[in-house]
């Protein structure tokens, strides 16, 4: 059951559950759906979480009480959805990127190779987009790679760089300080600003597939 509160003066707050599945992403997804569809008069942005839609709005041209009878009202029809794209992201695990392998080894113990089958295994869900531009907050990672993350964390992540923390996994779109554990790097370009049609390489809905590399490899597929 959806819950409606105040989230800040100009801000409303839905949230769909207090538990990461892909049952309550699905819900958010049909809820965005129906939201694009009704176009309310005076919503401004809507912004989706692992368990939330924050929706902003105009107070002069919608109430937050008219906002929430409207919302209650959505037509949230079990449509089918797209079918997911998958996308395949290359990555090296090779030495000089895979800066605390030996950490995750530890808290693990899984080999090195265990630990790479075991992250290169799923098809990943795309929960959300945020943090930097481009970069995705992934689901479905294996319980056995769960770790902690860093005690210090370090003040610059390459863009590129593959990391793990608790039960994510996720790729550092641009340059920026970051406390994951680093397994790997890879050679493609999460987020090109250049491209303004496309800037991401991935959206929310898509499927996440990483895939091992050799060191030629990576040099050779390099875009960034």
């Amino acid at each position: 059951m959806k819950k409606y509160q105040p989230y800040g003066d100009d801000a409303l707050l839905v949230t769909f559950g207090d538990q990461v599945s892909e049952a309550v992403h699905l819900e958010i997804q049909f809820f965005l759906k129906a939201l694009e569809k009704k176009k309310i008069a005076g919503m401004l942005e809507s912004f989706s979480a692992y368990t939330s839609v924050t929706i902003q709005y105009d107070f002069f041209k919608v109430s937050y009480d008219e906002l929430v009878r409207q919302l209650e009202e959505l037509e949230e029809e079990k449509m089918l959805l797209e079918t997911p794209n998958i996308v395949r992201i290359p990555v090296c695990y090779h030495v000089d990127f895979s800066w605390d392998m030996e950490e995750v080894i530890q808290q693990t113990k899984l080999t090195k190779k265990e630990i790479i089958d075991l992250h290169t295994a799923p098809t990943y869900l795309v929960y959300m987009l945020g943090f930097t531009p481009g970069f995705f907050y992934l689901g479905g990672m294996h319980e056995k790679l769960k770790c902690n993350r860093r005690k210090s964390p370090r003040l610059r992540m390459e863009q590129g760089t593959v990391g793990i923390a608790g039960t994510q996994t996720g790729v550092y779109s641009v340059p920026s300080p970051g406390g994951w554990q680093v397994l790997g790097k890879t050679p493609v370009s999460i987020f090109d600003k250049k491209n303004q049609e496309a800037p991401f390489l991935v959206k929310r809905g898509d499927r996440v597939q990483f895939y091992e590399i050799s060191l030629d490899e990576y040099k050779n597929v390099r875009t960034w």
